[in-house]
């Protein structure tokens, strides 16, 4: 995968996490989307290391 593509997949799966976010804030409690965006900042830093290109995971931390 060459680091443009690799950019592009970062930013989707970030965008992705976003939408899921907002999805999440519209259910009653105690319903929670919580496992499903973890899921998805734990593919981003782990898609990071395998990359080795030294990505800050700092946009993957769960705000």
């Amino acid at each position: 995968m060459t680091t443009r593509s690799r950019d592009r997949a970062r930013i989707r799966l970030i965008e992705i996490r976003d939408q899921v976010r907002t999805a999440d804030r519209a259910l009653p409690d105690p319903l929670t989307l919580e496992p499903s965006i973890r899921n998805i900042s734990e593919t981003i830093e782990a898609a990071d290391r395998i990359a080795g290109d030294g990505a800050s995971t700092a946009a993957v931390d769960d705000r």
